[in-house]
C-alpha cells in the first residue's frame, strides 16, 4: 500500500504481538517507523529485524502510563521528522478474574496502560495533527470492547471506553483534517494468553484455562496470526474505516450482539461456569 510510503508512524507496544507485526509491515511498505515500548530489548529486536530486511525503523523506550513521556516522544518525532502521519496506540495489558477476586489496583494497572496510555497518545497526537491539518490516529480496542467478556472486566472496561473515545473523536476530527479509527480484533494468536495474570486461581490451572477453555478450543483454528491482524488493520486504516472488526467470527459475534444482545447470554454464562471450575 503506497499510502504508507515515507509516512512517519509511531507504534506503541511494538516489542511483540500485533504491535511488532504492525511496525514490521509498515516498514515493509516504506514507512518511517518509530517502534516504542517499555521493554527496550524487545523493541530493539523488532527494529533490528526491520533493518535486517533493508527498511528503516527507530527504537524508542516509552512507558505510555507516564503522560510527559508520551508528550515528549511525540514532540521529538515532530522535531526530528517535521510531521506525524500515523500513531498506532497499541500498547495493552490484561488481568483476568471475577470482580469479587480483583482489587481496585488490578483495575488501575489495566486502566493506566490500556486507557490512560492510549488517551495520552491520542490527545497529544491529535494536537499535533490539528496543527498540521492531517494525520491518522489508530486506536487498538478488541472484540471485548464491543461485547461482554466475563472474567476479564478490567480489560473489557478499557476496551469499551476506547471504542467510545475513538468513535466520538472521529466526528470531532473529520472537519479538521484528522482521521480516527478503532481496531477491534477477535482472537489473535499472541502471547497475551500466557502473560495474563489470573486472580484467585492456581497458576497451573490458570494456564490450563487460558489455553484450553471452551472459547479457545472452539475458535483455535480461527485465531488470526499477528501479521494477518496487522495486514487487516493497515488495510482498514488505508480505507479510513471507522471500526475495523476481524476475523469473521468476531464480525458475526458483534452483529449478533447488536441485533439481539440476549443471544450471547448463554455463551457468557458458559464461559463463567468454565472459569469457576478453576477458582480457589
Amino acid at each position: 500500500m503506497e499510502i504508507f510510503e515515507n509516512k512517519v508512524a509511531l507504534v506503541t507496544g511494538a516489542g511483540a504481538g500485533i504491535g511488532k507485526a504492525l511496525a514490521m509491515m509498515l516498514a515493509r511498505q516504506k514507512a518511517i517507523v518509530i517502534a516504542s515500548g517499555r521493554n527496550t530489548l524487545n523493541v530493539q529486536e523488532t527494529v533490528d529485524q526491520i533493518k535486517h530486511e533493508g527498511h528503516q525503523a527507530f527504537a524508542r523506550e516509552l512507558d505510555v502510563t507516564v503522560e510527559e513521556n508520551v508528550k515528549h516522544c511525540l514532540d521529538d518525532i515532530v522535531s526530528t521528522y517535521g510531521k506525524l502521519d500515523y500513531i498506532f496506540n497499541n500498547a495493552g495489558v490484561s488481568i483476568a478474574g471475577e470482580m469479587r477476586d480483583l482489587t481496585i489496583d488490578d483495575y488501575r494497572k489495566v486502566i493506566d496502560v490500556n486507557l490512560m496510555g492510549l488517551l495520552y497518545g491520542t490527545y497529544y497526537a491529535y494536537k499535533i495533527m490539528i496543527q498540521q491539518g492531517f494525520g491518522h490516529i489508530v486506536n487498538m480496542s478488541s472484540l471485548a470492547g464491543l461485547i461482554p467478556f466475563p472474567a476479564k472486566s478490567p480489560y473489557a472496561t478499557t476496551k469499551h471506553a476506547i471504542v467510545g473515545l475513538t468513535s466520538t473523536l472521529r466526528h470531532e476530527a473529520a472537519a479538521l483534517g484528522v482521521k480516527v479509527t478503532v481496531a477491534c480484533p477477535g482472537l489473535v494468536n499472541t502471547d497475551i494468553w500466557a502473560k495474563t495474570p489470573v486472580k484467585n486461581i492456581h497458576h497451573e490451572k490458570a494456564v490450563q484455562y487460558v489455553n484450553e477453555n471452551l472459547l479457545t478450543r472452539i475458535l483455535k483454528k480461527q485465531m488470526s496470526d499477528p501479521f494477518e491482524a496487522a495486514r487487516l488493520i493497515l488495510k482498514g486504516t488505508a480505507r479510513n474505516k471507522p471500526v475495523i472488526v476481524f476475523p469473521l467470527h468476531a464480525r458475526l459475534t458483534w452483529w449478533i450482539y447488536r441485533l439481539l444482545p440476549p443471544a450471547l447470554t448463554p455463551f457468557g454464562q458458559k464461559m463463567i461456569r468454565e472459569f469457576r471450575k478453576f477458582r480457589k
